[in-house]
């Protein structure tokens, strides 16, 4: 296939193209803000772009960017360049929200930027492109090939145990004691706007916050708070998070989690709570019960689990109320098993013309 390069900027994306590397022969490069995701992982990319983009290596055979939310991401250059030379382009779709925003940079063409094909997680995601006209015939429908890997670790962490795995990682939680997860978000994107209040807001968390993440965490942990016996609630920052963003509701937490990496720690939880972060989705690959907390449900639509009903939403309060206890009585989730997707990513990226 010749020599291939992948960029990635975004921790998502590259959740998505990590397994991809070593079957391909790929070279990593990635913007400096993802060092610090790499390096939780011990990887250390070929190339980190700070700076002008440099010229694709003479031999690159193909070039697979992810997207991100900044508006003016290395990876349009790149594809500007391998269009300009000739060579196929692809575009790594890890999750289906803002198809319109992903490739439109900061005009307003949503496919000013587009690469030539697209590998997407499944058809939802692929309507999506083909609704703001991006070829269908040009959309790989492959899955996600890192949840091959988070059903991998599932196998290992079901054959220590949850108890196990809770002691190992999190011995500050005592025995016994139910602990719930909320997974955060950052209150932006690629179309700020959406996280921030809106009239069609259903939650109002305690009236002081116009941030979308702030609001949701102050109903979760009202909800929380009123249950008896109360649950031990840690919260896992999300990478791009500060905890100054949180202000004095980082206190009413139990714990904050922030360092390595976060399959282990939601395996070994009784719940999972969050918005629409693709963690939540890894939660629920992992045979945890879920529960997603959105200010509207037209969120509901922006992770597949929450769309199939595989995580129940609450866009109330009363059924934050009711859920939230429910779902925590719970031992095991859904038992949600995608077929492999490296194997199909790789026969999509075999076939495309040179």
């Amino acid at each position: 296939m010749g020599k291939i390069v992948i960029f990635v900027e975004d921790p998502g994306a590259a959740n998505y193209a990590l397994p991809l590397i070593a079957p391909l022969g790929a070279a990593l490069w990635v913007a400096p803000a993802l060092l610090p995701y790499l390096d939780a992982r011990g990887i250390e990319p070929a190339r980190v772009l700070d700076g002008p983009v440099p010229p694709l290596p003479p031999e690159t055979a193909r070039l697979l960017v992810g997207t991100s939310e900044n508006l003016e991401t290395a990876a349009h250059a790149l594809v500007r360049q391998a269009k300009a030379r000739g060579i196929p382009s692809v575009g790594m779709i890890d999750f289906p929200a803002n198809a319109a925003a992903r490739f439109r940079g900061t005009g307003t063409n949503p496919l000013a930027h587009a690469p030539d094909w697209l590998m997407v997680t499944d058809d939802g995601t692929a309507r999506h492109y083909e609704a703001l006209g991006f070829p269908a015939e040009k959309i790989g429908r492959v899955g996600h090939p890192h949840f091959d890997t988070v059903l991998a670790l599932r196998e290992t962490l079901e054959a220590e145990g949850v108890t196990a795995v809770r002691r190992r990682l999190l011995p500050d939680v005592p025995e016994g004691q139910k602990l719930v997860v909320f997974l955060s978000e950052i209150s932006g994107g690629l179309d700020p706007e959406q996280y921030q209040k809106s009239p069609d807001y259903t939650l109002e968390g305690r009236g002081g916050r116009t941030d979308r993440t702030g609001i949701v965490v102050e109903e979760f942990l009202d909800a929380a708070a009123a249950l008896s016996p109360q649950p031990y609630r840690l919260l896992r920052l999300h990478p791009k998070n500060t905890r100054e963003e949180f202000g004095p509701l980082l206190g009413e937490f139990d714990g904050v989690s922030a360092a390595g990496t976060p399959l282990e720690m939601v395996f070994a939880c009784d719940l999972v709570c969050g918005m629409t972060t693709m963690l939540l989705y890894e939660a629920a690959l992992l045979g945890r019960p879920t529960l997603a907390i959105l200010p509207r449900m037209t969120e509901a639509a922006w992770l597949p689990t929450i769309a199939s009903g595989i995580t129940p939403a609450a866009v109330t309060r009363p059924a934050l109320t009711r859920l939230l206890p429910t779902l925590l009585a719970q031992a095991h989730g859904n038992d949600l098993r995608p077929a492999p997707a490296l194997p199909r990513a790789l026969a999509f990226l075999a076939a495309l013309p040179s």
